[in-house]
This record gives structure tokens, sequence and C-alpha cells, in this order.
């Protein structure tokens, strides 16, 4: 049976199924995101594209309330996306939580305004669209207050409420302003939020963060002031080194989520984590000699793709070719399990026999430039890796999976060791080069584990990416013909793995022949398919196998008497 065809309402029946529980104590040392305490009754919130901004606000004070004990209810906001009603079925089942009416977002105000949890509004101007939106979010949290646009004033007078702030005319915050306000603010999160849009300032209100969006001084100012290892939500304008470059300078754990919806009731927690199905290692053949290749899907650290499209979507998670193809897939496994449960559960109920799972980082961050800014960057890297180690211990994924921006420098050498030393358990490790992806060419560097195992580094050695012409990239077909020629000695195995950009797209020409395409086009395919279509390329030689069989076949060909100790310990 293919557990992808699973109905939401089988889904919710199973959710009761291979849990582990985590320890009370255990679990909040090792969770880097706010708390946020789980209603007894769940609200729907209708709201038009021009309310979105006071929905947002008026879900962000119930929120914070809520964990003041102020209210039992929590609200949600009714999207149109793929996924998200299968994520409320899920979170109603896994919390007891009753989902109530629908409401709409004025009907809501004059709730909450009549039960003294709304306190006033903060006026501001969304035609401006600047940094005076996001001053409003901030202050918003600070004062218990919904965000109303100058058109809206009217409409929220008649129902009462007082302006507390009016940033409609404001200048944006500066470096002073925002360090006479950060004694109020949540030290431990920052939400990086586009003026233009209104994703995540529920979230931000109902911690109060401070939210931002440029990279500039005032951002800096931001870091250097939070609390190390705390999540940056949303995503930052600009080239994309140049903003995560300066999370990890100062040690914060960056997502790639600008695009999700009701993080205030998703992140309600759970310590009852569901396990992934990792590669049984009593069937695999080790006699059997073969150029043995995995394909890994790029971009799993992209917490609102996770949400959405890439479980839902037929080109990842749920493409029928998954199983032939033995795909393994980059994860935000860790982030999920902390903030988004049920998001995690649905990836397990619905994962297939031959798949592979990856933590790809445990958040978006250059390990090799992680907490340099602070005097001791290894103490926090190896604090991290020890939270790691216990959401990747619950959710069963034992594959660590990270991007650097140099691999070969001393400090990612220090980073490889300390995740090495800190994960457990832990088959391998593959790496990635900022870029290109390939930058290592398929090299293997070895690390040592507490207990004196060989850990191995595996960097990939081919990219699949549409319209780049770099060494070890292509299309593929052309990228499937690099890997034939790597099983030319026919006496001994050989080992690599190919990173596919989640991106590209590719179809077929009149001559069957794959090429790039620049955006996606109605006969186009990108994600797994395109890997289908060029799979007759391959030599029967070519073995395809997921990513943590790979990275056991390495270690029984490099240390094969110790590699057999392991696996007898795991037996028994």
């Amino acid at each position: 049976m293919n557990l992808k065809t699973v109905k939401i309402s089988l889904i919710v029946l199973l959710i009761t199924t291979s849990k582990v529980v985590i320890g009370q104590s255990e679990s909040t040392e090792a969770n880097w995101w706010p708390h946020q305490k789980t209603p007894k009754n769940i609200l729907i919130c209708n709201f038009s594209k021009s309310e979105a901004n006071l929905a947002q606000s008026v879900s962000g004070v119930v929120a914070q309330a809520l964990n003041e004990n102020l209210t039992d209810e929590g609200i949600w906001l009714q999207v149109d996306i793929e996924g998200y009603d299968g994520h409320l079925a899920l979170l109603s089942k896994r919390t007891g939580a009753k989902r109530m009416q629908e409401f709409n977002v004025w009907q809501l105000v004059e709730r909450y305004t009549k039960k003294s949890i709304i306190k006033g509004y903060v006026l501001y101007d969304q035609k401006r669209e600047d940094a005076t939106i996001n001053l409003a979010t901030v202050k918003c949290g600070l004062l218990k207050a919904i965000m109303v646009d100058l058109s809206q004033e009217r409409e929220v007078k008649r129902l009462g409420l007082h302006k507390l702030d009016d940033v409609s005319k404001s200048k944006p915050m500066t470096a002073r302003e925002f360090k006479l306000l950060s004694s109020q603010l949540n030290s431990g999160l920052l939400v990086l939020a586009n003026p233009k849009a209104p994703n995540n300032r529920d979230y931000a209100i109902a911690h109060k963060a401070m939210v931002h969006y440029g990279v500039d001084t005032l951002l800096n100012s931001i870091l250097a002031w939070m609390k190390p290892l705390s999540p940056v939500v949303g995503w930052n304008e600009g080239p994309e080194f140049s903003h995560i470059a300066p999370c990890s300078y100062w040690g914060m754990i960056n997502t790639a989520s600008d695009w999700c919806y009701n993080l205030p009731l998703i992140s309600c927690g759970s310590d009852d984590i569901k396990k992934i199905i990792t590669t049984d290692v009593s069937k695999i053949n080790w006699e059997e000699i073969k150029n043995y290749h995995s394909y890994v899907m790029s971009d799993g650290d992209n917490m609102q793709w996770s949400f959405s499209n890439f479980i839902y979507g037929s080109d990842y998670w749920s493409n029928p070719y998954n199983n032939e193809l033995a795909m393994s897939f980059t994860t935000c496994a860790v982030n999920l399990a902390m903030v988004a449960p049920d998001v995690w559960t649905r990836i397990v109920l619905t994962q297939t026999e031959n798949t592979g799972v990856v933590e790809y980082g445990g958040g978006y961050y250059y390990p090799d430039l992680f907490g340099i800014k602070h005097p001791d960057a290894e103490k926090l890297l190896r604090q991290l890796a020890q939270k790691i180690s216990v959401r990747m211990k619950a959710t069963g994924v034992k594959v660590f999976g990270f991007i650097c921006k140099d691999l070969y420098s001393e400090a990612a050498k220090k980073a490889y060791q300390i995740f090495a030393e800190e994960i457990d358990p832990l088959i391998g490790m593959i790496a990635v080069q900022y870029a290109p992806y390939n930058g290592g060419h398929g090299d293997i560097l070895w690390v040592k584990n507490k207990k004196g195992e060989a850990i191995p580094v595996v960097t990939a050695k081919y990219q699949i990416w549409a319209n780049l012409n770099m060494k070890g990239s292509g299309n593929p077909s052309e990228i499937n013909r690099f890997i034939n020629h790597d099983g030319t000695n026919h006496e001994k195995s050989s080992f690599g793995w190919t990173i596919v950009h989640a991106w590209s797209n590719f179809r077929k020409d009149a001559n069957n022949e794959l090429v790039d395409c620049k955006s996606k086009t109605f006969d186009s395919e990108r994600g797994v398919t395109p890997l289908k279509w060029s799979k007759g390329i391959l030599n029967k030689d070519v073995g395809l196998v997921t990513i943590d069989e790979l990275l056991w076949r390495i270690r029984m060909e490099h240390y094969p008497d110790q590699t057999k100790r392991i696996i007898n310990d795991i037996k028994r």
C-alpha cells in the first residue's frame, strides 16, 4: 500500500502510534523556540487581503493572552493553502482542542475587546510599505494592541477601542529607539518580516519579539543583543549569504519561514514525537559490488515549504517515483519537532519504505562561521549540537547535513568533529558548500565520535541544477552519465551522492533529451520526476540507495571490523 494515498482522517487515527516520549526537562533544554500554551477552543478567523495585518495582530494578542492564562482560546487564520486544513485536524486530535465556529476578523476584534484582551490599537499606514509597519507590530506585542491601518480607524473607533500609539507618520526605528525598547522585548526570538507581507506578525506579537527587515547596522545591534542559540523566523532581503552570515556570526538559528502561517497554534508543543523509518542494516547485501549512488533533494531547511508543497505537492515527498529512485530528502525535522509537531507527524505517516531523511543542520547557518562574534564559538556550537542530538534521537533521523561557507576550512573541520562527538546516534554526515553545492566533489573527510568510532563526512560529488555551467553540474541526464563513469572499477564498489536543486525545472525536447528551463513551463517538471525520466541512462552496475545506506556502505568499506561490531550491537 502506498501511504501517500492515506486520507487525513486515517492519519488522525494513526497519530498515537510509534511515538517517542521526551522527558520534560530534556525537552525544555533541547528547545530553542518559545513555548506556546495549548488552547481548549480554536476559533477560525476569516479575513480579506486588506485585513491580513489586522487578523494577524488579533491572533497574536489572543495567543499572548493564552500564554498568560487570560483565555483558553486560540485563533486559527483561515488560509487557502494546501496542507493547512490537515495540520489543523492533527492539532485538534493531538491536543483535544475543540474547533469552534468561524468568525470574520471584526467579530473577533469585538469579542476580545469586550473580554479586555485587546487593550487598544496601534495606527499605521499600510501604503508606506516600510519599517514603520514592523514598528507597529513590535508595539502591538508590548501594548496588547491590534494593528489598524488608516483606512480601518473609523470602524475600530466604532467598537470603542482607544488608540495607544500612532506610527503612521513616524520614521523607522533607530538603534537608539531599539535600545530603549529592548528591555521589554523577548531576547530569544527575532522575526524578519517584509513590510509588504503580513506573515508571522501573529507570532511576533504572541511572544513580544523584535521585528526587522534589512541587512544593516540595526540588524547587527539586534543580533548582538539576542540570546545565542535563538531562532530567527522569516527571511531577510538581499542575497542569501549577506543575511545568513550575520545570524551565523552571532550564533542564531535561521529558518526559511517568511511564508508560514498560524505559527502561534501550530507551535503548541508536544513531547510525543513520531519516528521516521531508517535503513534496516540487517537487510543490506554487503557482498554485492556496485557503483552506489544517492540522490538528495536540496532546501529541506525551508520550513514554509515543509508546511505545504514539500509534503503535498507531487514534485517531492509525495512523488510516485520516490521508492524506485531511493530518494533522500533534506528536512528541518529538528525544528518541526519543536515548532510544528503535526507537520512532522504528517511527514512520518506518509513516508514510503525506500526514502531517506536528513536533518539539515538544525536550522540554516554556516557552522564554520557560527558564533564567531562571541568569545567562545566552539562552546556555542557544541551546545547547539547537543540540543540537535536530543531532537534527532526523538525523530529517528540519523543522518546530519549542513551547508558550509568553506568545506575545508579549519573552522569547518572543527565543526564536523563537534557534530560527531555530540550527535548520537549518527550514521554519518553530508556536507554542502554554499556555492557551488558540490564544492567538495565527493571527498570524504573522517572524524571520530566520543566512542572513537569513525564517522564519515561525505561531500556532494555532483549537483543537478538547471542553467548552471560549473564543474560537476548539469541536468539529470548529464549527471547520470557522470555517475556511470564512477563505476569503471568492477572489483571494488564506488560511492557518491548528488544534490538535486529543488527549484530547477527540466523538460524533454523533440529527441526525448532533457533540457534546462529558466522557469516553470507547462511541459516541465522539477524535483523527483526528471530523475525518473533520465534513470534509463544509468548503467546496470549503478545501485541507487538512500543516503543512510550509502553512509553505512562507506563505513563498511573503510572500517569493516568497527562497522560490523556496531551493526551487531544494533541487532542486539
